[in-house]
């Protein structure tokens, strides 16, 4: 049986429609979720002034539960997404899931 792994990617603001749009069909997964985050880095020359100002900027964290063979393709598919700055991401194993 495939490992099941969980996919996060940081997405800027702005693009949340455009990676749910290159998500939705992909038939290698069922779903994912999405929820805004704030993040914070000490490379903030890509930060706008109110950035700057705040310290960190509003993000979206996307995870996606998929088995590991799925990876290359979900992450292809999000590097047809047109971003000003690269989403960064990790994948990560994951031990048990289920419906509660």
């Amino acid at each position: 049986m495939p490992e099941t792994v969980n996919l996060t990617v940081y997405v800027e603001y702005k693009r949340k429609e455009d990676v749910i749009d290159c998500l939705l069909p992909l038939t290698c997964i069922s779903g994912f979720s999405i929820s805004p985050c704030f993040g914070y880095s000490r490379d903030n020359a890509k930060l706008d002034l109110a950035e700057q100002v705040a310290g960190g900027r509003q993000l979206w964290r996307l995870d996606v539960l998929h088995s590991d063979i799925d990876t290359s393709t979900i992450i292809d598919a999000l590097r047809t997404v047109n971003t000003h700055n690269p989403m960064r991401y990790m994948v990560s194993p994951v031990i048990a899931y289920g419906h509660i």
